[in-house]
C-alpha cells in the first residue's frame, strides 16, 4: 500500500470480504486490521467508524450495480432478455452478500446504520427500481409483457428477490436463480 487512495481501497476490499462473509455485526475493525496487517487506528485514519466504512462499501457496490443495469437497459435486446439479465445482476449481488442480508433486520434499530442507509443507499435502490420499471415499460410497449401496473411489478421483482435471501431455512443455492427467474418471467410474459 503506497499512497492514501490505495490504502483506502485496500481497506474497503478487505472489509467488504469480511462483511459479505460474516455480516456487519460479526465483523470487527480488529478483524479487518488483522487481515491488512495494520493497527486498528490505521483504519480510523480513513473512516470515522465501522458504520461509515460499511455504508461506503454498500454505496460503491450499489453504484456499480446501477451502471451494469443501465448497460443492460440500453442493450439492443428484447425486453425479456433485458429483464432476465437484470435479474441475473441482482441475484449475483444478493447471493454474494447473503451473509449480510440477515443483519438488515437489526439495521432498523441501529441509528448508526439506518440513518446513513436511508440517506445514501435508499435513493440508489430507488434508481435500480426505476431501471427495472423502464425495462418493464418497454416490454409492455412492445407487447412482450402483460399490461400490468409497472410500479407493482417493479416493486414485486425487487422485493421477491430480496425476500428470498432473507429466509432463515435451507441454504441458498446459486442454481435456484433459474427457477426464480422462470417464475418471475412467467408472471409478466404475454
Amino acid at each position: 500500500m503506497t499512497d492514501k487512495s490505495d490504502k483506502r481501497e485496500r481497506i474497503m476490499e478487505i472489509a467488504k470480504k469480511h462483511f459479505m462473509e460474516k455480516g456487519y455485526y460479526k465483523t470487527s475493525i480488529e478483524d479487518i486490521a488483522n487481515d491488512l496487517g495494520v493497527a486498528k487506528g490505521t483504519i480510523y485514519l480513513y473512516f470515522q467508524s465501522k458504520s461509515d466504512l460499511f455504508i461506503e462499501i454498500i454505496e460503491n457496490e450499489v453504484k456499480s450495480i446501477i451502471e451494469k443495469m443501465k448497460s443492460v437497459r440500453d442493450l439492443n435486446l428484447e425486453p425479456e432478455e433485458k429483464i432476465s439479465k437484470f435479474i441475473d445482476i441482482l441475484w449475483d449481488l444478493l447471493y454474494d452478500a447473503h451473509g449480510m442480508m440477515l443483519d438488515q433486520k437489526q439495521f432498523i434499530t441501529d441509528k448508526e446504520i439506518f440513518i446513513p442507509f436511508i440517506q445514501r443507499i435508499y435513493p440508489l435502490i430507488s434508481e435500480i427500481n426505476t431501471i427495472s420499471k423502464q425495462i418493464l415499460a418497454e416490454g409492455i410497449y412492445k407487447n412482450k409483457f402483460k399490461n400490468l401496473n409497472i410500479d407493482v411489478i417493479g416493486n414485486f421483482l425487487m422485493l421477491s428477490l430480496r425476500g428470498y435471501f432473507l429466509r432463515l431455512i435451507d441454504p441458498i443455492r446459486y442454481e435456484d436463480k433459474e427457477v426464480i427467474k422462470e417464475i418471475l418471467l412467467r408472471g409478466i410474459l404475454c
